[in-house]
């Protein structure tokens, strides 16, 4: 790959069928599956997405059992403003000196920026109640501040959805529901299955799965997202 004197600033390896995937986004190098090959070529990303990627620009790697684990990075996803989250959970414990982290989509910080929180989950201090963090333009830490507390040891549900102002959250069978203020973040983020900066949840996830919806008023159907895309940016 030619790099010249070019910096690093960051890098997003799209995949295609093996391969490797190394993140910096003020952060470390990453590889998320050690099977995978990442794709190098001395042209640039844009023409290396539209040979390679075309029909899946849209697609990620998002692992539907991960280990939640402290500083555990996961995958990088193109997010957008209209999608839903959703994965089962079984909780088998609490922390007591601090929130305990589940799910993290980021930019790169923990807070408060824009991007920061799209979405987070966590459950809160010593209890297994859920503190869902959305984003919007406004406000990088807007959403749900707490659920009512998941029951031990038993499988639980959760779906995020959010479509144009409308924000839903699905916990069991109860539902939570918001207005966004403005609009959500768009753009590259970050997976973590339990962030840097929190001890991770103790905890058992399954059945993860991100799903980008079709903008509000659109009429093309959403897609699951698994594996695809490699993108590297100098600057």
């Amino acid at each position: 790959m030619k790099k010249g004197n070019a910096s690093l600033h960051w890098t997003v390896v799209l995949y295609l069928a093996l391969s490797t995937i190394c993140v910096t986004a003020n952060m470390e190098r990453i590889e998320l599956l050690p099977e995978m090959v990442p794709v190098e070529s001395d042209e640039t990303c844009e023409i290396i997405a539209y040979r390679r990627c075309t029909a899946n620009i849209n697609k990620t790697l998002l692992p539907t059992s991960p280990a939640l684990v402290r500083n555990n990075p996961i995958a990088v996803v193109s997010g957008k403003t209209d999608y839903t989250l959703s994965f089962d959970i079984v909780p088998n414990g609490t922390i007591t000196d601090g929130y305990a982290s589940i799910l993290h989509f980021t930019t790169g910080n923990d807070c408060c920026d824009f991007g920061s929180r799209s979405p987070a989950i966590w459950f809160r201090t010593g209890s297994t109640e859920l503190h869902v963090r959305i984003g919007d333009s406004t406000d990088g830490n807007w959403g749900f501040d707490r659920t009512d507390a998941l029951p031990l040891n038993i499988r639980t549900k959760v779906t995020l959805e959010c479509k144009g102002n409308d924000v839903k959250l699905t916990v069991g069978g109860k539902v939570y529901t918001a207005t966004q203020p403005t609009h959500r973040f768009v753009g590259n983020l970050i997976v973590y299955a339990g962030n840097p900066g929190n001890q991770a949840a103790k905890a058992v996830i399954s059945n993860l799965d991100y799903k980008i919806l079709p903008a509000a008023g659109g009429n093309v159907a959403g897609t699951s997202h698994r594996r695809y895309i490699t993108m590297t940016v100098y600057e």
